[in-house]
């Protein structure tokens, strides 16, 4: 079927899913008019309950929902579509949200204002290659590529754990591939059938989080007009991955001890049990032990998650696996997007070699994937990572702590300036200064010390890599401060 003939009905007799707040008009009419019958739902959780039927071709899911919603959907479509793609519509058009869009799940990513004919050839070219399967090749884990010593032994920890229904607890830090191996876990073990359903605990606050997970009954709140399936109870027989488990509240944490306990929990407002029977994978990159020690974290809980403990290694520590990486990225590039890439040059692949990634493999694959979308031919050449944002100048350098006053074992730390104290930011010597007051939150410090580096190094790329964090985690604190991250900065 020629994908530029739009007036042809090729989609007679197939569904697409469409999921919208807005309902999204221009891309139901436009599938309509190609002979598909769209199936529009305005949120995550009646989208979930729609694909649970199956039977849909396509799924269209819009950005403006949220990277947890989108990320749980192109699961759920993974393992109950098969090989339907799933295609984000963007809000911005961006090369920074066409790249999240794919590091979250997705097949493909159309920019507003999601134009007939665009939209019609894109989905005709990918119905044209049935069953290809939305993630990497079976038995490949992409982000985990290489051959490393380190890799081998995470591999060979995967095909063991996974044999079992075991709660497993994922160590690492951000961006180096723990959803990838709780996904490994969750599609080599005996709930593969099942849903695999992931949420993030830093991006909700504690009481939309406990509505999350277990729901709610009707009148359970103001505006609680009907009850509402949890997404504990959906992913009933299946894999429930907890990412950031560090950052759930303790009331939270003493709720989940409960599903740990006795494989039931209530939904909010409602004094009936729900029974389910789920795997529980959480992760963190934080020290938990230490945060049981300050208070913040349940031992009892601690020791339900951790029946395996599983550690997965940093980028620096296997150098030697980003060649493989690299070339992993390109081709899934390509498979996804229909791309043309064949190729990288040595000094761009040296340079990459070369670098410092503390965002780890999430970093290097959204560089990868920036080159290939700005490369102006077929092989990434050293300025499309300049273009990119990773600018070919930065090699790779240990990083130190800042300078500090040193004081001998056990004397007292120097007084500080009552109410107030300073940290490093942008523009003073050897950096600037931000205020911070001693009467404040940690989090409002924090707030304060991001949003000055942003100011500083201009795009989110640069940002996230001088803080030494993920790109995600930095959109995750934007989102929570009601900072738009399309207006933070420009990748």
């Amino acid at each position: 079927m020629g994908a530029s003939d739009a007036a042809e009905p090729f989609g007679a007799g197939r569904s697409c899913l469409v999921v919208s707040a807005g309902g999204a008009p221009d891309v139901a009419a436009a599938l309509s008019r190609a002979g598909f019958a769209p199936a529009v739902v305005e949120g995550e959780h009646d989208a979930l309950a729609a694909l649970e039927g199956g039977g849909f071709a396509a799924v269209y899911v819009e950005q403006a929902l949220g990277s947890a919603a989108v990320s749980t959907l192109a699961a759920a479509a993974g393992q109950r579509l098969g090989g339907a793609p799933v295609t984000v519509l963007g809000r911005s058009g961006t090369v920074q949200e066409a790249v999240d869009a794919m590091q979250l799940g997705a097949d493909d990513y159309l920019p507003p204002p999601f134009p007939a004919g665009e939209l019609l050839r894109r989905l005709a070219r990918a119905l044209e290659r049935p069953g290809a399967a939305r993630a990497a090749a079976p038995g490949r884990l992409l982000g985990l590529d290489g051959s490393s010593p380190a890799v081998r032994r995470l591999h060979a920890a995967i095909e063991k754990i996974s044999r079992y229904k075991s709660n497993v607890l994922l160590l690492g830090e951000s961006g180096t591939g723990k959803e990838i191996v709780a996904h490994a876990l969750h599609d080599r073990g005996p709930r593969r059938q099942h849903l695999f359903v992931p949420v993030n605990c830093a991006t909700l606050g504690r009481d939309i989080l406990e509505n999350e997970l277990f729901g709610h009954e009707r009148g359970a709140f103001t505006g609680a007009n009907e009850r509402k399936r949890g997404l504990f109870e959906l992913a009933d027989g299946g894999t429930f991955f907890l990412d950031e488990i560090a950052e759930m509240d303790l009331s939270t944490q003493a709720k989940l001890l409960r599903v740990l306990e006795r494989n039931e929990f209530r939904r909010v407002g409602g004094t009936g049990k729900v029974k389910v029977d789920l795997s529980i994978v959480a992760a963190t990159n934080r020290d938990l032990e230490q945060a049981i020690a300050a208070g913040r974290f349940r031992h009892d809980l601690y020791y339900r998650l951790k029946v395996v403990t599983l550690v997965v290694p940093p980028l620096r520590e296997r150098r030697e696996d980003i060649p493989a990486l690299v070339h992993a990225f390109i081709a899934d590039f390509n498979r996804r997007s229909g791309g043309q890439i064949a190729g990288i040059a040595p000094a761009a692949i040296q340079r990459l070699v070369e670098q410092d990634w503390p965002g780890n493999v999430r970093e290097l694959r959204n560089a990868v994937e920036g080159a290939c979308v700005l490369a102006t031919g077929e092989v990434v050449k050293l300025e499309d990572l300049e273009l990119a944002g990773r600018p070919a100048g930065e090699v790779a350098a240990p990083r130190r702590r800042a300078p500090g006053p040193r004081r001998a074992a056990g004397a007292p730390a120097a007084a500080a300036t009552p109410g107030a104290a300073m940290a490093l930011a942008p523009g003073a010597t050897g950096g600037a200064v931000v205020e911070v007051s001693l009467d404040g939150t940690l989090a409002e410090a924090e707030r304060r010390i991001v949003l000055a580096a942003l100011r500083r190094h201009g795009t989110r790329a640069r940002t996230a890599r001088a803080l030494g964090i993920g790109l995600r985690t930095l959109y995750t604190r934007l989102a929570a401060w009601g900072v738009d991250p399309e207006d933070a900065g420009s990748a």
